[in-house]
């Protein structure tokens, strides 16, 4: 004869909702229901309709923590007062913070933070139904330098300065993981799936579930972030997170002040302007007037060597010829810089 299954007290699964957010994540299936609902504030969180059971409730704790120490913990402040099928307490989270999220943070890796919040839990069946959550992010932000002062938050926060501004201080191959880890929940926030933020970085954009218009947002977002302009075949063009981070990268560090990545961006722009060029006469025209410009510009830009002479002057070169040599020099798109 089989015995009937456990049921947990409503005090047994408040005492197990604190050991998942502590890294028991094994239990989560047991002890949420798999209709579950939850409430959450929007700052910094992810869309509350992709948190519906144990798994995806823990991948969203599970890519919380990840910034955090293994040592981290939730502990109990106040309560829980149990009032019929509902449950609630004050709470206070303890951790040293490893980096990642949020991006604007400018505090060094080692950060000790403390932050408060209020749960209300109910419950249904032996289960954990549905969820609110009340926590002062706010605290926890100002505590990792992400608020800036109130004259930059007024003028509004530069995220790619600031980004720039702290991969300066990193090694690269923490500057690569820093971008890696921004590239992650860039994805997961494009595809509304927060199981992507645990990803390793190495499986493909397309094993990920990252479709055309997933890649298109994905490139949106990390712009704003970075403040570089990315192509809309960005993402498949670097087919998996970590090449895409290590593009990235690339292109943020080409000069500490900015000016290669400004001049790659002037470049993108003209190329993508340039491939639009029909052959109609007003087009003609211009081709013809950038073909003459460039051909000055990449005469200062190429190194003469001490006493070697060209075989050809730009002037006589036609412009079938000049062009043909500009494609030899200038990258595609998404690879310059």
């Amino acid at each position: 004869m089989t015995a009937p299954a456990t049921v947990l007290t409503h005090r047994e699964l408040w005492d197990a909702w604190s050991r998942l957010w502590n890294g028991d994540f094994a239990i989560a299936d047991t002890i949420l229901s798999r209709s579950m609902r939850v409430s959450i504030p929007q700052h910094g969180m992810p869309d509350p309709t992709t948190l519906h059971d144990g798994p995806s409730v823990a991948s969203w704790i599970a890519a919380f923590r990840s910034s955090f120490d293994d040592d981290a913990r939730i502990t109990g402040e106040l309560g829980p007062f149990i009032v019929g099928d509902y449950a609630i307490g004050r709470w206070v989270f303890e951790g040293t913070w490893q980096g990642g999220r949020p991006a604007a943070a400018t505090a060094p890796a080692g950060t000790r933070v403390t932050f408060r919040g209020v749960d209300i839990l109910r419950f249904e069946d032996g289960r954990i139904a549905e969820y609110w959550l009340s926590d002062d992010q706010l605290d926890l932000y100002a505590q990792l330098g992400a608020l800036g002062d109130a004259a930059t938050a007024s003028q509004g926060a530069d995220p790619a300065a600031e980004l720039r501004e702290r991969l300066a201080k990193l090694s690269a191959d923490a500057g690569r993981a820093l971008l890696l880890k921004q590239v992650l929940d860039s994805a997961a926030e494009a595809t509304e799936n927060a199981e992507l933020r645990a990803a390793s970085g190495e499986e493909s954009f397309l094993a990920l579930g990252v479709n055309s218009l997933a890649a298109v947002v994905l490139g949106e977002l990390l712009s704003e972030l970075t403040g570089i302009p990315l192509a809309p075949t960005t993402v498949f063009d670097q087919p998996t997170p970590r090449a895409l981070a290590d593009h990235l990268w690339t292109r943020l560090t080409t000069a500490a002040d900015g000016a290669s990545v400004s001049l790659t961006a002037a470049l993108e722009r003209l190329e993508t302007a340039a491939a639009e060029l029909t052959g109609d006469a007003a087009d003609g025209n211009l081709r013809a007037e950038l073909v003459t410009r460039l051909g000055a510009l990449l005469d200062r830009l190429t190194p003469v060597t001490e006493g070697a002479t060209a075989d050809k002057p730009v002037e006589a070169t036609s412009a079938e010829e000049l062009l043909a040599y500009l494609d030899t020099r200038l990258r595609p798109l998404d690879d310059a810089g």
